[in-house]
């Protein structure tokens, strides 16, 4: 099965993650915007790329969480940004996005 990545604060949880019927709502919270799925990007370049062109709100202590699972059946809003939204089965690792090399990545895009 395949695998995707995902950042988002540790003090979240990933319980909801693996709930069926999970909605992704967008940053704007506008409800009309809901999606089914979880929100995720193929790989960690992936991910840091999708987050230099649409920042997003991470928290104080954010995780890169590697889940496997499937393509959800709804489209995700930044899908031209590389954001996926799949029907997540299994979390893999949960690793800081400091030790993942998150913030470096996204250090050296903005300075390229």
């Amino acid at each position: 099965m395949a695998t995707y990545v995902r950042i988002q604060d540790r003090k979240h949880g990933i319980e909801d993650l693996l709930r069926e019927g999970r909605a992704s709502l967008p940053m704007r919270n506008e409800e009309t915007d809901t999606r089914y799925g979880v929100s995720v990007c193929t790989n960690l370049e992936a991910l840091m790329d999708y987050y230099v062109q649409c920042p997003i709100e991470i928290g104080d202590d954010p995780v890169i969480i590697t889940l496997e699972g499937d393509i959800a059946d709804d489209q995700p809003l930044d899908a031209e940004y590389g954001e996926i939204l799949i029907n997540a089965t299994r979390v893999v690792s949960i690793e800081s996005a400091e030790d993942a090399g998150f913030f470096d990545g996204i250090n050296a895009r903005l300075d390229s």
